[in-house]
């Protein structure tokens, strides 16, 4: 079986070499490295009686083999074992079924079918008239790729009662209908589906189906696929169907040689805010685990403090002919993210970005007045140590009645007007700390900060958050430790915050 696993990953490395940027793209296709296949695999329960293992997106049959290996060397206690292994890449069916028939010596009764097909169509429209196989095991590394909202693979989400925006989300939900009740489906997949509005009926169909019972995050972004040009970050996922949901097992390894590895059991409702109609999912991330009270603590919604967050309302290509570089007499201040910056304002700039739009019958529903608002960008660099930086502008920073936000800021206000210079304050603060951008780090994954995001951290009360601002407001040079010392100072032992 080593020589197997040897062989098998030798041809991974070869083909994540030899098979050009654009076939991977077209595909959706990156081969998972043997070692993360073999973890994976680990992650089902002993399971007894016939095996029907579903593998979606096979490849040259990595994530089969792992299993087949583990199911062996164990020595389950299987009757029979049949395999489903779908792709629509002819490139690999050769190694794909040579992997497979060699899988055929370690068993008595294996038996397996290799689909050159369309996974979403193909078993849609079979499920459509209750025709489908149902799977006791599914292991999956699903390809990434975009898909349009009146594409075919959204015809075939719908037959299972799914809408999604991504096919490794699409072949997911597939997977979960097939499943028996109580089998059990692993995936390695793309973070993003835990936060964000368009994933979140992907959410709300894992929640309705399955229990989580584990997830496996890796502390390196890029290191679970570093032979290939993999940028999000990924999770590995194990589902059970029509189970009752209890703890989650968080583990964590540095690397994808799972060195170290750390585990950690969580409520669910730490997991998943049961009062959050987002569904949004949280990992916990293993550098700040003592502060686990989260949902413990004295928190409010934005929308209970009466605060609005919404995106700059200029698209700046839209209103290309408004735009002007300089300030002039008939012009509002424009403002973009490279406006901002160690906290405050600063504007108009010397750059290649605008400084001003017109005021016009077209642009003035885009404006607010001047007043005190806090901004985030909505997208940081990967370099950088936090993803969520709040600037101030105040009424006195711009001799200005009006104020545009271009599109790429997130703008807090209160009904489109300014807010309460202390409350402004207190946000700056409070946006600003370690503990907030942990918790953000929980559900996303990426580097983009949307507004939708935003609204669903918890915040203290008003007053809470005015008493922050009063301290901010004493100093002058600000900084990370200032903002992080102010909030464990002011924020009481009934708040995560006490735990920085």
């Amino acid at each position: 079986m080593f020589a197997v696993a040897e062989k098998i990953e030798a041809e991974r490395k070869i083909h994540a070499v030899e098979t050009s940027e654009i076939h991977k793209k077209n595909f959706g296709q990156y081969f998972t490295p043997y070692a993360i296949a073999e973890f994976m695999a680990s992650l089902f329960p002993v399971a007894d009686g016939n095996l029907n293992i579903l593998d979606p997106g096979a490849g040259i049959g990595i994530l089969s083999c792992a299993l087949l290996n583990r199911i062996k060397k164990e020595n389950w206690n299987n009757s029979s074992i049949k395999l489903s292994a779908y792709d629509i890449d002819t490139e690999v069916l050769g190694k794909l079924t040579q992997n497979l028939i060699e899988q055929k010596k370690n068993f008595t009764d294996f038996d397996f079918k290799i689909y050159n097909a369309d996974f979403l169509e193909k078993t849609s429209f079979e499920y459509s008239f209750g025709k489908n196989e149902e799977f006791t095991h599914v292991i999956m590394n699903p390809p990434y790729k975009k898909i349009l909202s009146k594409s075919s693979a959204r015809e075939f989400c719908r037959c299972f009662g799914l809408e999604t925006v991504n096919l490794y989300s699409a072949f997911v939900g597939a997977a979960i209908a097939q499943l028996k009740e109580k089998g059990c489906l692993v995936a390695i997949i793309p973070r993003s589906f835990c936060n964000g509005l368009y994933y979140k009926p992907f959410r709300e169909f894992i929640l309705k189906n399955c229990s989580i019972k584990q997830i496996h995050l890796f502390e390196s972004r890029k290191d679970a696929f570093k032979d290939e040009s993999v940028l999000q970050e990924n999770i590995i996922i194990l589902l059970q169907k029509g189970t009752a949901q209890r703890d989650v097992k968080i583990s964590y390894s540095k690397g994808a040689n799972f060195e170290n590895l750390t585990e950690k059991y969580y409520d669910f409702k730490k997991i998943v805010n049961p009062l959050d109609k987002e569904k949004y999912i949280n990992i916990p991330l293993s550098s700040c685990l003592p502060s686990e009270d989260f949902f413990n603590c004295q928190f409010v919604s934005l929308k209970e403090i009466g605060i609005s967050v919404s995106t700059g309302a200029v698209v700046d290509f839209r209103a290309k002919s408004f735009i002007r570089k300089n300030p002039d007499e008939n012009t509002v201040p424009l403002l973009y993210p490279m406006h901002f910056k160690n906290y405050r304002i600063d504007w108009p700039k010397e750059s290649k970005k605008p400084n001003a739009i017109v005021f016009a019958d077209e642009t003035k529903s885009m404006f607010v007045p001047a007043g005190n608002y806090v901004v985030v960008k909505r997208f940081s660099t990967k370099e950088e140590k936090k993803r969520i930086v709040a600037s101030l502008i105040t009424a006195d920073d711009i001799a200005a009645s009006s104020l545009a936000f271009e599109n790429h800021l997130n703008v807090f206000h209160f009904e489109k007007k300014g807010l309460q210079k202390e409350l402004a304050l207190g946000l700056i603060v409070w946006l600003n700390t370690t503990f907030l951008d942990n918790q953000f780090r929980k559900f996303s994954g990426h580097t983009q900060v949307n507004a939708t995001d935003l609204r669903n951290l918890p915040f203290p009360s008003k007053e809470k958050l005015i008493e922050l601002g009063k301290k901010l407001e004493k100093y002058d040079g600000w900084n990370q430790e200032l903002f992080d010392s102010i909030a464990k100072e002011r924020l009481d032992e009934k708040s995560a915050a006490a735990n920085f």
